[in-house]
């Protein structure tokens, strides 16, 4: 009989748990909603104590009795819900980031054919260390060439 208590025991308190969570789900909303209707009530009964009785009272009594009123009104009315700040920040650093990357496809295809990687600059190297003519110092083609291989490699001739 021990033994089948210690589960029974378990089970009755996760049972407990789960309907005290239940009922707690269920009475929230209707708490709410119970104090943003008794928060503006109260306050006009503050009001009306300090509006109507205190002539009536006493000058000193009735005001006090009436902030003392609009207060607890204060206080009963539901707070307003705070508002997070991380999804607008978020959204802020995506869109920083989405006009970078625009801003930088823009730029890359602006960019000229002479400044990509391994174009005519580091081939016209290659072909110049090859040719014997450019070792011994003497120019290696005329200059029609050059105007040549200047307009087929989009390069501006100098000179």
């Amino acid at each position: 009989m021990a033994k089948n208590a210690v589960p029974m025991a378990k089970n009755a308190g996760l049972a407990a748990k789960q309907s005290a969570s239940d009922a707690v789900a269920w009475a929230a909303p209707r708490v709410k909603d119970a104090r943003a209707w008794a928060a503006p009530h109260v306050e006009h009964a503050g009001l009306a104590v300090r509006d109507k009785i205190a002539p009536a009272i006493s000058e000193k009594i009735a005001p006090t009795i009436s902030d003392a009123i609009v207060e607890a009104a204060h206080r009963i009315d539901a707070p307003a819900p705070r508002r997070r700040r991380w999804p607008r920040v978020l959204a802020g650093i995506t869109m920083l980031a989405a006009a970078g990357s625009a801003i930088a496809a823009a730029m890359l295809r602006r960019r000229p054919a002479s400044m990509e990687f391994g174009t005519a600059t580091a081939q016209g190297a290659t072909d110049e260390s090859a040719s014997p003519a450019s070792s011994s110092g003497q120019a290696a083609s005329s200059p029609a060439d050059d105007e040549e291989e200047a307009k087929g490699n989009g390069q501006v001739q100098t000179s």
